[in-house]
């Protein structure tokens, strides 16, 4: 089951109505956009859209609505059972209602148990706010782990916490109440833990994708009852080890690429372990890599492939054009979508509104110019696609690339030169590559491109690099480092002279210690 199309209308900043179609199988979504741009409301409307199944909620209106179109806002879901389905459901949440209102949303509903929508703001509570031990107890049991169940009790946990909270709140608390308070409390433990396991493992390996050398567990001694409405235990704390030492406050000491990675291995193992035995299963990040450098992201895309993409409609979002480039060539458009959001204004003194433009793909798009006889534009599509894929091969295979002072100077001859002398491409990928690089994908060959015969160069260029990004499929790195061994002796050969100076100096400054 899979969302084929998102309808917004009037909400926050999307004024009028507004259309993203994810095709007749559900694709998933990759969404760039500027800030400002509404990328975010569409985070926030999928969210509200979900929660909107269980319970009443707001609906933002877009603030420029005139009074003839006031009350209209609107997030409309198209649902296919399957992509070999032709049977769609269609959903709507309206501001007038506040909440769907339809008689078979039990795929919706539990959807939104799973709980998986998160940002960045969510991030910062993992290791934010927090005295020496960073508490976990109120994200999981109030948030992210209210409706895991509890294995014991067939419980939802949440559920559960909010009635020992409600029995200890009691005023009369006699024999009978004590006693019912320690069972709820008993068994509530028992079925924490067991899920708080389960978390701990898939938060390590999770860990282990971004090589952070890092790993944690989750200490839970368990919730007591100390009489007099008092409850105490109610902790979760989050154990971190760095190098297999232990940090007493990981949360000030881990930097910030640390921390976010450690905040989305929680996030995604604790989404695991919830109900996820519906149908529509969704799995909505929004701008997670505020905090992670480019090495830290490729991890994320990792683990998103090989353990939420088969079973999960994943819908990701970011203002980070690299970024969304690198996400387009990793996933490809088999079972991507690909969307680019704009604010643009109808007029020099108008609002914003949200421009919605799917995007096709570089190569695509250097295609499209082709057909168009615009060379100069086909061009220069063509050579950003090589760059953009040059890169993105070396992030993919760990690939060492030449060190600059300056990573801007980073040119897309220091990621080819990496991919040949550390990977078994295929000779004869490399001999058309080169071809064309001196002439179509070098900027400064530009100037005369309406020559007839270029217009096959174009053709065979593109032809090249479809060539290598089916070639990187088959690749294996060759070498962790280039000279590796020999920058090795000679460092011991520069010490060993720095050594004999220093003791030649020694004996000259005092001779009794030669």
């Amino acid at each position: 089951m899979r969302i084929t199309d998102i309808h917004i209308s009037n909400y926050k900043a999307f004024y009028g109505d507004h259309h993203i179609e994810l095709d007749k199988d559900g694709k998933n979504l990759m969404l760039y956009g500027e800030n400002g741009s509404g990328k975010s409301s569409v985070y926030t409307a999928l969210l509200n859209f979900f929660l909107a199944s269980v319970q009443k909620v707001t609906v933002d209106e877009n603030i420029f609505v005139p009074k003839s179109k006031k009350e209209t806002a609107s997030i409309k879901l198209t649902i296919c059972e399957s992509s070999d389905s032709s049977k769609k459901t269609s959903y709507e949440l309206t501001k007038v209602n506040g909440e769907i209102i339809a008689g078979d949303k039990i795929d919706i509903a539990d959807a939104n148990k799973i709980k998986g929508f998160f940002d960045y703001r969510k991030l910062l509570k993992t290791h934010m706010g927090h005295d020496d031990h960073v508490n976990l107890f109120e994200i999981l049991v109030n948030d992210i782990l209210s409706h895991a169940v509890n294995r014991f009790t067939k419980k939802e946990i949440g559920a559960e916490w909010r009635a020992i909270r409600h029995e200890t709140d009691e005023l009369r608390q006699g024999d009978h109440v004590v006693a019912r308070i320690k069972s709820y409390i008993g068994h509530f433990n028992d079925g924490l833990k067991e899920l708080l396991g389960s978390i701990e493992a898939d938060t390590n390996t999770f860990m282990n994708y971004f090589n952070s050398n890092v790993k944690v567990s989750f200490a839970f001694k368990g919730v007591e009852y100390k009489g007099r409405r008092k409850l105490d235990n109610a902790r979760i704390n989050l154990v971190v080890k760095l190098f297999d030492t232990s940090l007493k406050k990981h949360h000030d000491f881990l930097n910030e690429a640390r921390l976010s990675a450690l905040a989305i291995s929680v996030y995604l193992a604790s989404i695991r372990v919830n109900p996820s035995k519906g149908k529509l299963k969704i799995l909505v990040l929004d701008d997670l890599l505020i905090g992670l450098d480019m090495s830290n992201r490729m991890p994320l895309l990792t683990i998103i492939k090989q353990h939420f993409e088969s079973d999960f409609q994943v819908i990701m979002t970011t203002y980070d054009k690299v970024w969304y480039e690198l996400v387009q060539n990793y996933f490809g458009t088999k079972k991507w979508k690909y969307i680019e959001v704009y604010a643009h204004k109808l007029r020099d003194n108008d609002f914003e509104i949200p421009i919605i433009k799917p995007r096709s793909g570089l190569l695509k798009t250097a295609k499209h110019y082709l057909d168009e006889k615009d060379y100069k534009a086909s061009a220069v599509y063509v050579r950003t696609a090589f760059e953009r894929l040059v890169k993105l091969i070396c992030e993919k295979n760990n690939l060492e690339v030449v060190y600059r002072k300056n990573q801007k100077e980073l040119k897309s001859d220091d990621f080819w030169k990496s991919i040949k002398e550390q990977t078994n491409i295929d000779e004869e990928v490399v001999k058309e590559i080169e071809i064309y690089r001196g002439v179509v994908m070098n900027p400064f060959s530009h100037d005369d491109l309406e020559k007839p015969e270029f217009k096959k160069e174009l053709e065979e260029t593109i032809t090249a690099i479809e060539k290598l990004i089916q070639a990187e499929k088959d690749f294996k790195k060759s070498k962790s480092y280039l000279g590796l061994e020999s920058t090795i002796e000679k460092l011991k050969a520069d010490i060993a002279t720095k050594e004999a100076t220093i003791q030649q100096m020694r004996t000259q400054i005092n001779p009794g210690t030669a």
